[in-house]
């Protein structure tokens, strides 16, 4: 190997180790500080959001779907509190084995927010309501492993009476797919139906009435319809094996 060879080689190799060194150094100086000792590291900009801790927070950590003045509680044929209604028109629902915690936790005229899913126009499925005036929390779940068992079905049907309605329709009730399964009488009586048992349309301000078995409270009345009709005159049984 001759001179005039290697000292263009060996100038290109300082040239690139210098190059190098001087790339490394502009890297380090773009890092940030390493975190001191013990310290939780920083969240980038594209960390997802930490899981809600309990099953609780995540019922409240969804949009509220609604919020609103109670201007009532809902009650089924059993006396149980199994919703509440949110202004004059929005219905929603919640199970009614929690009947007495909602009741506890919501008075009528009291505002509330409600998170759940909408389930038909007008009508919520609650996951949880939560008092905006004591911040009580209501949270749907299940029994409690160590609640009473409810009763039979036949021990539950022997708690009801036989009872009559009559007035105009405020409010036709619906189930989740929309169709109409009660009405909400202008005295605030509430009647519920099988879907598809009532042939007659139904339309707010037509005159109604019901004979069935229910209950009559301090909440009002609700019955389970056994027939029904415009009128007491043209009552129309609902279920062809009852007599």
């Amino acid at each position: 190997m001759n001179r005039s060879t290697f000292l263009p080689r060996s100038l290109a190799a300082i040239s690139a180790l210098a190059l190098l060194g001087s790339m490394m150094a502009t890297q380090a100086q773009a890092l940030p500080p390493a975190p001191p000792p013990g310290a939780a590291p920083a969240a980038g900009p594209l960390a997802p959001p930490a899981p809600p801790a309990t099953y609780d927070a995540a019922m409240t950590a969804q949009a509220p779907i609604t919020e609103g003045r109670v201007s009532r509680l809902l009650i089924n044929p059993y006396g149980e509190v199994d919703g509440l209604m949110v202004g004059e028109r929005t219905v929603v629902k919640f199970p009614p084995h929690l009947s007495q915690t909602l009741q506890n936790a919501v008075k009528p005229g009291q505002s509330v927010r409600v998170f759940g899913q909408g389930e038909a126009a007008g009508v919520i499925k609650a996951d949880a309501i939560v008092n905006l005036a004591n911040g009580q929390t209501v949270i749907d779940r299940p029994p409690a492993f160590d609640a009473n068992p409810p009763l039979p079905p036949h021990l539950r049907a022997a708690q009801l009476r036989q009872l009559s309605v009559r007035g105009k329709i405020a409010m036709v009730l619906t189930g989740p797919r929309g169709e109409a399964n009660g009405v909400i009488l202008d005295d605030g009586s509430i009647v519920r139906f099988a879907p598809d048992s009532l042939r007659t349309p139904l339309e707010p301000g037509a005159p109604f009435a019901a004979n069935g078995l229910g209950t009559r409270n301090s909440m009002g009345t609700a019955i389970e319809a056994i027939d029904a009709g415009a009128s007491a005159d043209s009552l129309q049984p609902l279920y062809s094996r009852v007599r």
